[in-house]
């Protein structure tokens, strides 16, 4: 076990947050996290990330790296993005799957901590056209777990796929930060 892995392990102990599941054996995925209520979601998150001992990216609005929170931004694993060019963003993911030897990327379906009707299609697109598997992650703020599904191949048919993950998600027991916020 690594240094950050302990300090990992330590904190989730003090937090009283664990994990159910499986732990990943893929070097590249998506990890499809549910609900995203909070920013609390976020240090969750990187609590779990250090545990785990595998780096962790996410993507963010390249506006936000600004000084002083650029560096910060970057050490903690964010992806800096133009949402104003969605398939330069496609191709920039796609890169980086095909470019690192380990590079897994969050994503929230929501694509907001906001309650929304429909998950946002980014994953699927990003798994698809990179080949890697999706790797649906649960959040429960009831009872402190985390849980780890089995890594999920895309297919053609995104409406399908969609649903497969979800039906995930549906199969256990989630509630986030702010559980109004988060609907299936």
């Amino acid at each position: 076990m690594t240094f950050k892995q302990c300090i990992g392990k330590l904190l989730l102990k003090i937090t009283g947050w664990k994990i159910l599941g499986f732990k990943p054996k893929e070097e590249n995925f998506i990890l499809v996290v549910f609900p995203h209520t909070s920013y609390y979601d976020f240090f969750v998150g990187k609590i779990f990330n250090l545990y785990i001992g595998f780096p962790i990216y996410y993507m963010i609005k390249k506006e936000a790296f600004i000084f002083p929170f650029g560096w910060l931004l970057k050490a903690s694993g964010g992806v800096p993005i133009d949402r104003k060019k969605p398939s330069a963003t496609m191709l920039q993911m796609i890169e980086r799957f095909n470019d690192k030897n380990q590079f897994v990327l969050s994503i929230a379906p929501e694509g907001t901590r906001e309650k929304v009707e429909n998950w946002k299609p980014g994953f699927w697109y990003f798994a698809s056209k990179a080949n890697v598997p999706v790797v649906p992650a649960g959040m429960n703020y009831k009872n402190k777990t985390v849980y780890f599904g089995k890594p999920i191949y895309m297919t053609e048919d995104r409406d399908a796929d969609i649903e497969r993950v979800k039906n995930v998600f549906r199969n256990i027991d989630l509630c986030g930060k702010h559980p109004d916020q988060s609907q299936l």
